[in-house]
């Protein structure tokens, strides 16, 4: 059965088409946090982070999508007492596409919503993104992309987000559509 599975999954992948289907992604790079002014002390606010996501194209114009962000693979940000700060992101996102060049070269706009998690709690998000994807042939593409995530923090415990906080994440992708 398994071997069955992995020669479904090997033709389909020689059939795949732009128009529509799954895919998956796994991406590096750097991101930068904007503390609003609440950290005053920190000393590094560029950390190292790596993200995973998998969709699906409706189209070739219109993909949705899921992606997990973890902005402390290399320790998180760092404050002057060496104490870090570390976040990790669950997001939910539409993409919208404009293919060129054959489907060669794919530019694309994202929006979404998520739930930032940090040390004292989770908060929510929105996702704005723009990005560009070379497709090498029908089932692999190389993604350059930037994503920012914006979210509230309530400082003085009244349920209201106090300052304004933003991760911004610049960084490139290798990305299977089935």
């Amino acid at each position: 059965m398994k071997y069955i599975l992995i020669l479904v999954l090997f033709l389909s992948s020689l059939y795949a088409d732009r128009d529509g289907g799954p895919y998956v992604g796994v991406g590096y790079g750097v991101s930068q946090y904007d503390s609003d002014g609440i950290y005053d002390t920190l000393k590094e606010d560029t950390s190292k982070s790596i993200t995973v996501y998998g969709g699906a194209y409706i189209n070739k114009y219109f993909s949705v999508e899921l992606g997990h962000v973890n902005f402390a693979s290399n320790g998180g940000y760092i404050l002057d007492n060496k104490q870090t700060l570390e976040f990790s992101l669950f997001s939910v996102s539409t993409l919208v596409h404009y293919p060129v060049w054959d489907d060669k070269l794919d530019f694309y706009a994202k929006f979404g919503a998520g739930e930032i998690n940090y040390a004292n709690g989770s908060g929510f998000t929105f996702v704005f993104g723009i990005g560009t994807a070379v497709r090498f042939n029908d089932y692999l593409s190389l993604k350059f992309a930037y994503d920012k995530y914006p979210f509230g923090y309530d400082t003085t415990s009244n349920n209201s987000a106090d300052n304004e906080m933003n991760i911004n994440y610049i960084y490139s992708a290798i990305e299977i559509q089935f």
